[in-house]
């Protein structure tokens, strides 16, 4: 005699695409972890690879601006991840403003960009709004935890 279980198909088990799976970059996949739910989580992977196409061109003698870019995008999709997953609030808050710190630099590294007219001014603007945008949406998460 089978379990009850083992009537069941395999496809009866496959995990359920959440209602805004479009838009993640798991398509179709079950969301693991808190970081995964959060809105400003997926508009930071969206700023981040923007910053990553826009310091790829910028030439030689200001990789510097470029790699400080790179880094802080990424440092802010980080410490987002890392503060959405922390049990206490404070602890969470905390990686929250270091990751709107992050952010700032994101925005400033475009504001680099344009004064220096090493880069792409339409792509630097878009990611200092994508920047403004993610800074906001932590703003209202620290609140949150107040």
């Amino acid at each position: 005699m089978s379990p009850s279980w083992a009537n069941k198909t395999a496809n009866s088990y496959a995990p359920r695409p959440t209602p805004d799976a479009h838009a993640h970059p798991h398509d179709g996949a079950a969301q693991a972890f808190a970081h995964e739910k959060l809105d400003a989580y997926r508009l930071a992977c969206e700023m981040a690879a923007l910053a990553n196409a826009l310091a790829a061109p910028i030439p030689r003698g200001h990789r510097n601006i470029a790699d400080h870019l790179t880094r802080s995008a990424s440092i802010t999709v980080l410490l987002l991840a890392e503060g959405a997953n922390r049990r206490g609030a404070a602890s969470k808050r905390q990686r929250f403003v270091e990751s709107r710190g992050e952010c700032a630099e994101v925005a400033a590294a475009g504001d680099l960009i344009i004064a220096m007219n090493i880069g792409s001014r339409q792509q630097a603007e878009k990611l200092k709004g994508l920047a403004s945008r993610v800074s906001a949406m932590l703003t209202g998460l620290i609140v949150r935890l107040q």
